[in-house]
């Protein structure tokens, strides 16, 4: 059947004939068949003929057909701007060119969707669409921007990222961009976040969990006392955001030591009721301090209390601190605990290097 023929059947009756058409003429692949599939689009009533005429258009896969996709990205029909945004992102780097040329519309919302498929594709090439993005005069789409930029770990934007949240008035901006920081941030991250927010006392309630884990993730090894002040300062309502970022810095520091003011605070945090996962992540944590030394006595003490709970956090602590005759010494309330379960967890102590 020749290609004229096909375009003819276009219009038939026969949904199915007009699908076998469509399929047909993508499958030809030929130019002359893009302009009768897309007049069709607009008109045709089958939601089934329409997902085979964008399948077709993607299998003839000529530079115009990137160009009608990108054009109907301000369509009003949610499903053609849905079927072209996965058409454009199935095509890749290729679609970059087309997408970057309509972030010049003058519809925000037509720039954020330019936005979404970019983010739908692996490529250097669309990076100069997120460059774009960054900067638009639209806060929506610079916080879509800063989302995606975030949630993709694109580090090459961090100092954009970082003169937004220095300068930033509107409070989901300013939000935006310290979420992107914890993603794609580093030890400069922090000082920018400190230029804003010199203190703890200074950060707005619903961004102090932020800040408390930017300490935590990339705070200095010399700002460990800063975690005391947060406790003392806000009266441990974010005990639980502290003991998170705690661990973190840890990990990231090895073991350091802490004034014995700073232990009396978390001995007595120890204390207070808290959630199960926070008391467990809290013994954990003590037990990675290199001083004060009565760290592990207060550990060992924790075994004369009847709360499994308790028992089993001090265990991860003297794991943690790491010391084989600490580790020996537990083995001694092996013997004596009548808890299975924390006998257990003593008995996995013994191979612990």
């Amino acid at each position: 059947m020749n290609i004229e023929t096909l375009i003819a059947s276009l219009t038939a009756e026969d949904e199915t004939d007009r699908i076998n058409a469509v399929e047909d003429l993508g499958y030809a692949g030929m130019s002359e068949a893009i302009a009768p599939l897309l007049a069709r689009l607009a008109k045709e009533p089958s939601r089934k003929v329409r997902e085979t005429i964008f399948t077709a258009l993607e299998r003839i896969d000529r530079p115009e057909v990137r160009v009608h996709m990108a054009m109907l990205l301000d369509s009003d029909d949610a499903f053609l701007r849905n079927q072209a945004v996965a058409v454009l992102q199935r095509k890749g780097a290729a679609s970059a060119t087309v997408l970057l040329s309509r972030m010049s519309d003058t519809d925000p919302d037509v720039r954020k969707f330019v936005l979404d498929t970019a983010a739908g594709i692996s490529s250097p090439e669309v990076e100069p669409i997120f460059d774009a993005a960054i900067h638009d005069q639209d806060i929506n789409v610079v916080i879509a921007a800063l989302e995606y930029l975030g949630e993709q770990r694109k580090t090459r934007f961090r100092s954009e990222v970082e003169e937004i949240f220095l300068h930033a008035k509107e409070p989901m901006l300013v939000c935006a961009a310290f979420a992107a920081l914890l993603q794609i941030g580093d030890a400069a991250s922090w000082q920018c976040i400190l230029r804003r927010y010199p203190t703890s006392a200074e950060v707005p309630g619903w961004q102090l969990g932020w800040w408390i884990r930017a300490l935590g993730e990339f705070g200095a090894a010399d700002e460990i006392q800063i975690f005391d002040e947060i406790l003392r300062i806000h009266d441990g309502k974010v005990a639980s955001d502290t003991i998170d970022a705690l661990d973190r810095f840890q990990v990231r520091h090895g073991r350091l030591a802490i004034t014995e003011r700073f232990w009396s605070l978390l001995r007595g945090l120890i204390q207070d009721p808290m959630a199960a996962e926070d008391k467990l992540q809290l013994l954990r944590v003590v037990g990675g301090f290199s001083a004060p030394a009565a760290i592990a006595d207060y550990l060992f003490s924790l075994f004369d209390q009847n709360d499994r709970l308790v028992k089993l956090g001090a265990i991860e602590g003297i794991k943690r601190l790491g010391r084989p005759e600490l580790l020996a010494r537990l083995q001694y309330w092996r013997s004596a605990e009548v808890d299975p379960e924390v006998a257990e967890a003593i008995g996995e102590c013994e191979n612990t290097p």
